[in-house]
């Protein structure tokens, strides 16, 4: 089965929230998406991302996605984004085509006009996310 490499910038950064999606672990290493920038997502805790030319996201890139994990992610992350082959930028100045998930035009108008920090999840939303994001919907991405 192929392997595929995946740039995060979301919750999926988050070793505990991507272990509990797909019962893998990865290792992944610091990257940037140019060109998108990243917005929390109305009433939610988690962001999504949108073109924006001379913005660019943080995020981390995982290099060893199996095709079956990438299945249960595409159901995970649902009908709100979508799924491009996009260039991430490396810490040494070399680039990498990623899987990336970006909000689907046509959905939009689901991004709030705040910014989204990985830290604020990280102290205020990472718990009310694995609960009701997460393991609440289990049965929409397991395989």
């Amino acid at each position: 089965s192929k392997m595929h490499r995946l740039f995060c910038y979301g919750t999926l950064q988050v070793p505990q929230v991507i272990q509990a999606v797909t019962g893998h672990t990865y290792s992944g290493i610091k990257a940037v998406l140019r060109g998108y920038a990243i917005y929390r997502v109305k009433n939610a805790e988690y962001p999504g991302i949108a073109h924006s030319p001379g913005s660019s996201t943080d995020g981390i890139l995982y290099e060893k996605v199996s095709d079956v994990d990438l299945k249960v992610l595409d159901l995970f992350e649902g009908e709100f984004y979508s799924r491009k082959m996009l260039e991430v930028s490396l810490g040494d100045g070399t680039t990498n085509q990623a899987w990336v998930y970006v909000i689907a035009q046509q959905h939009i108008g689901i991004l709030s006009e705040e910014s989204w920090s990985l830290a604020d999840f990280l102290n205020s939303g990472l718990e009310r996310f694995m609960k009701g994001y997460v393991l609440a919907r289990r049965d929409i991405y397991s395989v």
